[in-house]
């Protein structure tokens, strides 16, 4: 994904369903996310044209599937952040919504001690 193709916070929690599950109906993600299947249906639509799911016919059921997994999706995120590649609302600290325990301990400090460093600079 391109710093074009960054997950809003609405896909972020949609994908953290997705991974969770393994996958998951437009209805299952709807009520999962507590949003209008409307509105699911356009976060599943932003996130297929990023490449991050695909839509899979399980029965009369379509089914939407991470195509981004996890590790990598936080891996991106990590490294558009250190690198600076953000957009200039962020003053190059970009914005990762991250669970605690998706971060190694050690990994969040050296987290920390870079953007404390970047501020500074």
């Amino acid at each position: 994904m391109s710093q074009h193709d960054r997950l809003t916070d609405d896909e972020n929690a949609t994908m953290r369903i997705l991974w969770d599950r393994g996958g998951a109906s437009v209805s299952e993600l709807a009520v999962a996310t507590r949003q209008p299947a409307d509105t699911t249906l356009a976060v599943l639509h932003g996130l297929r044209r990023k490449g991050a799911v695909e839509r899979q016919q399980d029965g009369r059921t379509i089914v939407y599937r991470p195509r981004l997994n996890s590790e990598t999706a936080r891996t991106h995120s990590l490294g558009r952040l250190l690198c600076g590649d953000a957009t200039p609302q962020d003053n190059g600290l970009g914005v990762v919504v991250l669970r605690e325990s998706d971060v190694d301990p050690q990994d969040w400090a050296d987290l920390q001690k870079e953007i404390a460093q970047r501020r500074k600079a």
